[in-house]
């Protein structure tokens, strides 16, 4: 071990890291389902469900991962609803907003599935009381009501972009205000964490779209035009991520900053800091740059392994990002010279196996809410679809 560096547990480990990485999936998944229902783009529609219901499984597991390393989840429902602590603690807006959040993706997920529910309540079976029950008595499909039905998806994406908006950056928010962390108090933070979750959320809907429809679908075929308009989307996203990452690359030069920070950045990411290779290989080149370059060529942008790829190699770099920021922050120690080299558990609530086990349950609930409304496009018919598939 250097000399000046010793191990120690971080307070807020990995369930944090989880918190904002699968918070920023959900708005980044909500931003492409708004491209479709808010902003008309037409090119979005074959993966507007898709990105909702991921966006859904996203947010009911993300606030499960502070519990988590609170060490105390049962306590839970008392101390989020019951325990009076708005307006003093910063974390009871993420109470306000999240149930805001997870009421209005109930609307969302029932008017985006109507009609697929008023379909599947003809079945026998479990499943067909299921979507009966889905339907709530409103089985019509006129016109007039499938005009309502657009409508209410309009107005939904209109309130739930900034709410999801809200519900992520405030995360940014905090690590912002907290002024104990040199490396946490930045101005920018806030929107780093916004750009980066609408970076994870196109690639996540990308990967869950490639794999899906070329492989679990009966009825869809990947459309080129909506790949391509994914990795334009993507480039967009990217190209402002890196910017704001050389925004806080440069507030961290001697010249523009006090001594702690610059002293921080110099221990933690700089050349011989403990995160060098987290922060410089991981998060900027394998999961920003490479993805970028790639990004440019129209060919890349409309094959599907590369944008299998692609979406991986940005899932990783954010996730960095989370570690990178969460951890980091916390690596100078406040009566000593010198870092802290962190060390995770494998076993625990805030072990290893716990952190991976949230990730893995996102997943879970994502296929549940596949079964119990479907995810496929329903808006165009195969054969249209089949005109503009993607052919590797």
């Amino acid at each position: 071990m250097l000399e000046g560096q010793f191990l120690e547990t971080a307070i807020w480990g990995l369930p944090i890291v989880i918190y904002p990485f699968l918070s920023g999936l959900m708005a980044g998944a909500f931003v492409i389902d708004s491209l479709a229902h808010l902003f008309g783009f037409k090119q979005f529609e074959p993966v507007a469900k898709l990105a909702a219901t991921s966006s859904f499984a996203m947010v009911l597991i993300a606030a499960f991962a502070p519990l988590v390393d609170a060490l105390q989840p049962s306590k839970a429902p008392l101390e989020l609803y019951f325990r009076d602590h708005f307006p003093y603690s910063p974390l009871s807006v993420f109470i306000i907003i999240w149930t805001l959040y997870i009421i209005l993706m109930f609307f969302e997920m029932y008017f985006d599935y109507r009609v697929e529910n008023i379909e599947k309540s003809k079945l026998g079976g479990i499943r067909g009381s299921i979507a009966r029950f889905l339907t709530f008595g409103n089985n019509s499909i006129s016109k007039d009501s499938l005009l309502k039905d657009k409508k209410a998806l309009f107005i939904i994406s209109a309130i739930g972009v900034p709410l999801a908006f809200a519900f992520h950056g405030y995360i940014g928010f905090v690590f912002g205000a907290i002024k104990a962390r040199a490396l946490w108090t930045s101005s920018v933070m806030m929107l780093m964490f916004i750009t980066s979750a609408i970076v994870s959320g196109a690639a996540l809907v990308t990967l869950l779209y490639v794999i899906g429809y070329s492989y679990y679908s009966k009825k869809n075929v990947v459309n080129k035009e909506t790949l391509n308009a994914l990795g334009v989307f993507m480039i967009i996203a990217i190209s402002f991520d890196l910017f704001l990452d050389f925004i806080d690359k440069l507030y961290s030069f001697r010249a523009y900053t006090v001594a702690d920070v610059f002293q921080g950045w110099t221990l933690v990411y700089n050349p011989g800091g403990v995160l060098f290779f987290s922060y410089f290989v991981v998060q900027i080149l394998l999961g920003l740059i490479i993805p970028l370059i790639l990004l440019l060529f129209r060919p890349i942008r409309t094959s599907k392994p590369m944008m299998i790829l692609i979406s991986i190699l940005i899932q990783i770099g954010v996730f960095a990002m989370r570690f990178n920021t969460v951890i980091g922050g916390q690596l100078l120690p406040k009566i000593s010279q010198g870092t802290i080299i962190p060390e995770f558990p494998w076993l625990g609530f805030d072990g290893i196996l716990s952190s991976i086990g949230l990730m893995c349950l996102s997943i879970v609930i994502f296929f549940i809410l596949g079964w119990l409304f479907g995810w496929e496009d329903s808006n165009k018919s195969s054969l249209e679809n089949q005109t503009n598939q993607v052919d590797n």
